[in-house]
């Protein structure tokens, strides 16, 4: 298991996008595209920082989106992912810890440069919300910086 990344919400992709990139020096990773309009449904941009490799995604939620709570400046903090190595397996140990998901999600097809993507949601005891999601077709123990 190991900590993916950090998602913050913001108000404009594209903006919050260049500028990260702009001030920072984030870059988007390879095959990877900044979407060329933010549609009626949730959009999503990964950076990564080129040294250290730690990554942040940026996440857009339009109006009418269930997730496009008030925008409060300083409050932009969207959640916590942690890939793990066998979901099914961390979600038992979740439940022993009394912890029920929020929702869950599988993906079969291109989804996170895999092929079957599965993710749930939970959240910590003070209320943040973290992600933890596995790629059953990608061997855990092969690590890629430049991916979630």
């Amino acid at each position: 298991m190991y900590l993916s990344y950090f998602g913050i919400r913001v108000t404009n992709l594209r903006r919050s996008t260049e500028f990260y990139q702009r001030l920072f020096g984030l870059e988007l990773p390879p095959e990877s595209d900044l979407p060329s309009a933010v549609v009626d449904v949730a959009s999503s941009t990964l950076l990564i920082d080129p040294r250290s490799h730690l990554r942040i995604e940026l996440n857009y939620y339009p109006p009418g989106n269930p997730y496009a709570v008030p925008y409060d400046a300083g409050e932009g903090f969207d959640h916590l992912a942690f890939r793990v190595d066998d979901l099914p397996k961390f979600l038992d140990r979740l439940r022993g810890e009394g912890i029920e998901p929020e929702r869950m999600k599988h993906y079969d097809g291109p989804m996170m440069s895999t092929p079957t993507f599965r993710v749930a949601y939970f959240r910590d005891p003070d209320g943040n919300q973290i992600e933890v999601f596995d790629s059953p077709d990608v061997d855990p123990n092969q690590y890629d910086p430049h991916r979630y």
